[in-house]
């Protein structure tokens, strides 16, 4: 998988998350006013998704696994 920061106007980006075979898995819920702001959200966002598995990696819950 891989981000794309992409432009929807000359104005405003956004961020992708985009799957092997260039299906959309995840885009951004609201535009950047820079590519740069774009990018950082996409980064902190891999980072979220990252602990989050961390975290649910083979800690079973109250109730089994899910």
């Amino acid at each position: 998988m891989r981000f794309e920061i992409r432009a929807s106007n000359r104005s405003h980006w956004s961020w992708v998350l985009v799957n092997e075979t260039e299906e959309t898995v995840v885009e951004s819920r609201r535009d950047f006013p820079s590519q740069a702001q774009a990018t950082a959200a996409a980064m902190a966002f891999a980072q979220l998704v990252a602990r989050a598995g961390r975290n649910l990696a083979g800690v079973p819950r109250a109730n089994g696994f899910l």
